[in-house]
C-alpha cells in the first residue's frame, strides 16, 4: 500500500516538474522577444514647452522659499535655545556674576596683586637698601 501511494507520489511530481518545464520554456520566448533597450521619442510644440519650463520655475521658487523658510525657523530655534541656556546658566550656576561684573572683579583682582607684589618688593629693597 505504501509503495502505491510512494508511486502516485513520484508521478505527481513528474507530471508537474514537466509542467514547470514548459512554463520555464515559454517565459525564455518571451524574454527572447523583449527589446532590451526602448526607443521613445516625442514632438513637443514649444508653447507646451515654454508652459512646462515656467511651472518648473514656479516650483523651483517656491521650493527655495520653502527652504529658506524652514532655515530661519531652525535659526530662530536655536537662537532661543542659546538664550535660554544663558539665562538657566545665569539662573543655576552661582560662580556666574554678569559679563560687566567679572570685569570688574579680574580688573580689581590684577590691581591688588601688582599692588601686593609692589608691596613685597619695596619691602625687600629696604632690607637690602641698610
Amino acid at each position: 500500500m505504501i509503495s502505491a501511494v510512494v508511486r502516485g507520489t513520484e508521478q505527481k511530481l513528474t507530471i508537474i516538474s514537466k509542467k514547470v518545464d514548459t512554463i520555464n520554456q515559454h517565459i525564455d520566448k518571451a524574454l527572447e522577444n523583449v527589446p532590451t533597450k526602448l526607443k521613445v521619442s516625442v514632438n513637443v510644440n514649444d508653447a507646451d514647452w515654454q508652459k512646462n519650463q515656467e511651472l518648473f520655475a514656479k516650483e523651483r521658487q517656491w521650493m527655495t522659499a520653502q527652504m529658506q523658510t524652514h532655515i530661519r525657523e531652525v535659526n530662530s530655534m536655536f537662537a532661543d535655545e542659546r538664550e535660554k541656556v544663558r539665562e538657566r546658566y545665569k539662573e543655576y550656576d552661582g560662580c556666574y556674576l554678569g559679563h560687566y561684573s567679572q570685569w570688574f572683579f579680574w580688573f580689581f583682582f590684577t590691581i591688588g596683586i601688582f599692588v601686593v607684589a609692589g608691596g613685597i618688593g619695596m619691602m625687600i629693597a629696604q632690607n637690602y637698601g641698610k
